[in-house]
């Protein structure tokens, strides 16, 4: 007798092999995960490396234009006693002076003219995000600075709220901002060749005075934005150290050389603040140290591995190693010590 055929059970997987599946999966993830981050992070080191130079093209041309570059940051010297404390008194930054040299001429309309930048009426300007200030690889500069928020304590009240960030900072020298902003003609650190960079307060330099040579001079370089919302560093229509210059961050100082990660670092008015949040431990592990003290040093700092951006003064934009020789990255800051920068040394 014939029996009718019966169709062939599919099979199924068993949980094992499903598992097992699974497993393969997780581990191809898991090699190809660093490999996506570090293709990602390469993407946005070239942008940032990008913004850089356009950065570097704007001072350029506004050197041309005006005979010399901008001052790293102007302050009002016609008050009494004003000093790095007094940033309520600031007046442009350096980015400011040059917005009309990087696509940014509207920009540069909307701040009222002769007021302080900390004034309410200048609001709206200095809040404004400027695409080629911004490093892709800084998680904190959307934040951005709120002199009144919770936890911020009196210190960047005058301030005011509402400071869009920036990733690069003008280079001052291998000295503090102190006594640069006492007196406009008197004479100051900037005065020291050899301790001088290209743009301090309400000081700088031409292009002939460079005489290290453009190729051997720092102009500007990378530097983080604040880990909270009152952390000043990082803002770039505020003048100034631990905002948007770089002061007294070579060889001999606590702030010494790009990313430094011991002692007491960036000086800033309201680091005591931070310090409740993070200890000094803390901070230094993440690359962003301070110490409570007039706005006085700053050093370069980025969120990529091992290293930052600088913007030379011929234009061209260089990659500094953190462990780079700090007797070269110190030659690299003056601008007319006439220390030679050996070759292949950065």
């Amino acid at each position: 007798m014939n029996k009718s055929r019966q169709p062939a059970r599919a099979r199924g997987f068993t949980l094992v092999e499903l598992l097992v599946v699974i497993a393969i999966i997780s581990i191809l993830i898991a090699l190809l995960l660093p490999a996506v981050q570090a293709a990602r992070e390469a993407a946005r080191r070239a942008k940032c490396q990008n913004n850089l130079k356009q950065v570097a093209l704007g001072l350029l041309e506004y050197e041309e234009s005006r005979g010399i570059f901008p001052p790293g940051s102007v302050w009002d010297t016609t008050v009494a006693s004003v000093d790095t404390r007094d940033e309520s008194k600031l007046l442009e930054s350096w980015v400011i002076l040059i917005l009309p040299f990087i696509e940014q001429q509207g920009l540069a309309d909307a701040f009222v003219p002769d007021t302080y930048i900390s004034d309410e009426v200048n609001r709206q300007p200095r809040g404004a995000e400027i695409p080629y200030m911004l490093c892709p690889s800084d998680a904190y500069n959307r934040v951005k600075m709120n002199g009144t928020s919770a936890g911020s304590g009196s210190d960047t009240y005058d301030l005011g709220d509402g400071w869009a960030r920036g990733n690069y900072a003008a280079s001052a020298g291998l000295f503090t901002m102190s006594g640069d902003i006492a007196d406009k003609h008197s004479t100051t650190w900037f005065n020291n060749p050899t301790k001088r960079g290209v743009m301090a307060a309400n000081h700088s330099l031409c292009m002939a005075e460079i005489r290290d040579g453009a190729t051997n001079t720092i102009l500007a370089a990378e530097i983080r934005a604040g880990l909270t919302e009152y952390d000043t560093r990082g803002t770039w229509a505020m003048a100034g150290a631990c905002a948007s210059t770089l002061y007294a961050c070579g060889d001999g100082t606590d702030d010494s050389g790009p990313n430094a990660a011991t002692g007491n670092p960036d000086d800033m008015r309201n680091c005591d603040k931070l310090l409740a949040v993070y200890d000094i431990d803390t901070l230094n592990y993440q690359r962003m140290g301070c110490y409570h003290s007039a706005n006085k040093q700053q050093t370069a700092r980025s969120m990529h591995e091992g290293g930052v951006h600088v913007a030379l003064a011929d234009g061209t934009v260089q990659w500094i190693s953190d462990f780079i020789d700090l007797y070269v990255w110190d030659y690299l800051i003056c601008s007319a010590d006439y220390e030679l920068v050996p070759a292949g040394s950065f």
